[in-house]
């Protein structure tokens, strides 16, 4: 007994430093990332009004948005006690977080031994991949959690409860994100697995997969087919403009998946892969090696996210580097060194710190908008029109309707807008032309009255002002690093 609680013990404090560590970075930085505005703006909404904002009229200066909302509920729930700025760290950074005790008790599920779960547990919390969604109020803080927690419960759907549990998550989740998706497809290649392997396939697990399965596709249907009828194929790839899918849906390669993940890690996980298909056949890891498997697919075929996709394997693999762990432990408690177990503990312990060192330390970096962009866009909210449009760069769709409060030409919400190509190269073209009636035409197509060039902006552009920007038909109204011009509404004759 005393052995439990001294394991708990160490659990709680690696759960301790765990969110201490991730609070430190988050609040080290005042503001959040570009994307993250978008969460804050839809908990005010909810916490105002009781409802997610379905009917944006700042987005695209006005348009429907679909979504599972209830992670901004959780941070709308939690905003009534604590104020937003707070709300929107502490938060994710606890979901997160919590993922260590998730992998601890799968992990001790699937190997039975105790110090191999742990190590697993300080593996997740330290993972490189993990930190890159440091202030950006990530909805896999949440995502993740259900989805982790759904595999545990399915490991164990033939006890009393487990059943109607796994239900629950999945309905928790699918109000969450369409990540569980990548869990659900997985269970069909753990069954495929185990018919290879000559194990007998439990009839439970199959009903409540397809019953999980069909739920799943019921609630996306009804939620995105407008999204689907509209993109077709492209809604897959959520409707990403063509120039940009190369960076939401990069190459994987082998490298990367090191940087990422770890060293230590991926090769302890591949070993397991190795052990469970040629020597255990361990039923419960299988189901982690499927999870993987289906994870690594779907970024081979650029079918999920870049950074999705490593999170889901990297926690994979993890989890299956706790079986290797395992059997390395075992292995060393047979030979006559009696501290031979604790001495490959600290060895794998401090490869693993020293492997992920740099990356970790490459991750931590800031990724919030520069000071002076904000302060700028306090000013057009405090100097412009309630009805104004502000032209800015995609990425800071949500940045202007946030701090600004004023409508924008386009944000990093893709789905539901026709001709989103179009629109992109517009845009693009509006920082960089030099032909002054090409600007107007297209200024005039989207009513742009505000033109919104940042600190951020001009690196990307290279340029220290616009080019067309003459005092004919446009005012420079800011100038203090960042810039905004008035358009004064000039046509072409």
């Amino acid at each position: 007994m005393g052995r439990i609680v001294k394991e708990h013990i160490i659990l709680a404090i690696l759960f301790i430093i765990i969110l201490a560590v991730r609070l430190i970075f988050a609040f080290h930085e005042t503001g959040f990332s570009y994307d993250a505005y978008n969460a804050l703006r839809q908990t005010e909404h909810i916490k105002q009004t009781g409802l997610p904002l379905f009917k944006d009229p700042l987005s695209y200066s006005g348009r429907t948005i679909i979504f599972p909302p209830l992670f901004y509920y959780l941070l709308a729930l939690f905003n009534l006690f604590i104020p937003l700025a707070f709300t929107a760290k502490i938060i994710p950074s606890l979901g997160f977080a919590s993922l260590v005790l998730i992998i601890y008790f799968i992990t001790k599920h699937i190997t039975k031994n105790k110090v191999a779960a742990l190590i697993a547990a300080f593996f997740s919390g330290f993972v490189p991949i993990i930190y890159t969604t440091i202030n950006q109020v990530s909805v896999y803080s949440l995502a993740l959690v259900l989805i982790f927690l759904l595999s545990y419960t399915f490991l164990r759907i033939e006890e009393k409860g487990f059943a109607v549990l796994s239900i629950i998550l999945l309905i928790l989740a699918l109000f969450t994100h369409t990540s569980v998706f990548t869990l659900l497809i997985s269970f069909f290649i753990y069954f495929l697995i185990l018919r290879l392997g000559k194990h007998r396939i439990n009839i439970k697990e199959i009903e409540i997969t397809l019953f999980l399965l069909f739920l799943a596709l019921w609630f996306n249907i009804l939620l995105y087919k407008k999204a689907f009828f509209m993109h077709g194929i492209r809604f897959i790839w959520q409707n990403i403009p063509a120039p940009l899918l190369s960076s939401y849906f990069q190459d994987i390669s082998f490298l990367r998946v090191i940087y990422a993940v770890g060293i230590v890690p991926l090769l302890l996980g591949v070993y397991a892969i190795y052990h469970v298909f040629f020597k255990t056949r361990n039923r419960a890891a299988s189901l982690y090696i499927s999870f993987a498997i289906v994870a690594f697919i779907m970024l081979w075929l650029k079918l999920i996210p870049f950074k999705t996709g490593l999170l889901f394997l990297s926690i994979n693999l993890i989890i299956l580097s706790a079986y290797s762990l395992k059997i390395i432990l075992v292995n060393a408690s047979k030979t006559k060194i009696r501290a031979l177990p604790n001495i490959m503990t600290s060895l794998v312990i401090l490869i693993f710190i020293l492997t992920t060192l740099t990356p970790f330390i490459k991750t931590i970096k800031p990724r919030t908008p520069p000071p002076q962009d904000i302060e700028a866009l306090n000013w057009v909210r405090n100097n412009t029109p309630q009805d104004a449009v502000i032209l800015g760069s995609v990425k800071e769709g949500f940045l202007i309707n946030h701090i600004a409060k004023r409508k924008n030409v386009a944000d990093p919400n893709f789905l539901l807008i026709n001709n989103i190509n179009q629109r992109y190269n517009d845009i693009n073209h509006l920082f960089t032309l030099r032909l002054k009636s090409e600007a107007i035409r297209l200024l005039n197509k989207y009513a742009v009255d505000y033109i919104f060039l940042s600190t951020n902006s001009m690196k990307e552009y290279n340029l220290t002002k616009l080019f067309y920007a003459e005092e004919d038909c446009f005012e420079l109204v800011y100038d203090n690093e960042a810039l905004i011009y008035k358009f004064l509404g000039c046509r072409i004759e």
